[in-house]
């Protein structure tokens, strides 16, 4: 395998992602502070050329990712490629993310749920209740290799989606999909307003009700869901699902992924939605949790609760 300097590699990477794009004649809209693929349903480019994100796909990244994604390249190739010592082979055309797929199956239940108990609770300080309410509800159960489960499912209550995170706390962590898994069947929590609250994962969901509880907010009315990314897909699913709904409060991660998918939600949605952001302190609302809860066993000052003033939230327009 050719081995590339740290020059080249870095040359390869800076190569601007619009220009490069131009070059294989897609055809690029520019919405806020990215440029839109047209006929590639939500792949969006940022407007300094230097990342991609393909939000139907759960894909992004770099410029050396972008081409291995649209020529499907391995990374050597996508290097020599943008490098210019190999030509382009990409043919522009619509990609579907509507795969012929198999039959999805839950993985099996073991015959104890203590080991998801133990790390929801112990390992990512998620109160008791809300694990629980959500087993009895069958979102979430303990397979054989003593994962967690977190299901998804259609109007049917038919299981159509379902992620695993292994409950290891040392060594290797397993976290993926199962196989054939439809994402836009989202694990959530049911609620009774017209706003959704969209959440990365199944974890920073149940961190948020947690956190909630923390703040003496003993009602909270607003809808829930895991999008298992940054895909809108469980979105669009769980917004036709309920069409009552009239809001939107976007609870990603605060990181530069997070981010720059609440700026293509915001395009995507605003002109029939209000959009609003609850952005955690830290990475993701459960590391705002496990902050709080080491603050407080050092009886140390605990964070403000205005923060998790429901009505605040739900009141203030996103700011992007």
């Amino acid at each position: 395998m050719k081995r590339f300097t740290e020059a080249e590699i870095n040359e390869a990477n800076n190569i601007n992602l619009i220009a490069y794009a131009e070059q294989l004649g897609l055809n690029l809209k520019k919405v806020g502070n990215s440029y839109k693929v047209k006929d590639y349903g939500g792949l969006y480019i940022d407007a300094t050329g230097a990342k991609w994100n393909w939000f139907s796909k759960d894909a992004g990244g770099g410029p050396i990712q972008f081409v291995m994604e649209m020529e499907g390249k391995n990374w050597v190739d996508a290097v020599y490629t943008l490098l210019g010592t190999e030509k382009s082979d990409f043919t522009s055309r619509p990609k579907s993310i509507d795969e012929v797929k198999g039959p999805f199956v839950l993985p099996d239940k073991n015959d104890t749920y203590k080991h998801v108990i133990a790390y929801l609770i112990q390992s990512r300080g998620i109160d008791k209740d809300v694990v629980y309410d959500f087993i009895s509800q069958d979102k979430l159960y303990e397979n054989t290799h003593r994962s967690c489960v977190f299901v998804g499912y259609d109007d049917n209550h038919e299981a159509k989606y379902a992620s695993v995170r292994s409950t290891n706390t040392r060594g290797n962590s397993y976290r993926g999909d199962v196989k054939n898994s439809d994402k836009a069947f989202p694990f959530s929590y049911e609620g009774s307003s017209t706003t959704v609250c969209v959440f990365e994962s199944p974890i920073d969901l149940m961190s948020y009700l947690t956190l909630l509880q923390y703040h003496g907010i003993e009602s909270f009315e607003h809808h829930m869901i895991s999008l298992g990314g940054v895909a809108d897909r469980a979105l669009d699913y769980y917004l036709k699902l309920h069409p009552e709904m009239n809001r939107i409060m976007l609870c990603l991660d605060n990181d530069e992924a997070g981010h720059f998918a609440c700026q293509q939600f915001n395009e995507k949605y605003h002109e029939n939605y209000k959009l609003l952001r609850h952005s955690p302190t830290g990475k993701d609302f459960n590391e705002d949790l496990l902050t709080i809860k080491s603050n407080l066993q050092q009886n140390q000052v605990r964070e403000p609760e205005v923060s998790y003033e429901t009505e605040r939230d739900i009141e203030e327009e996103m700011e992007l």
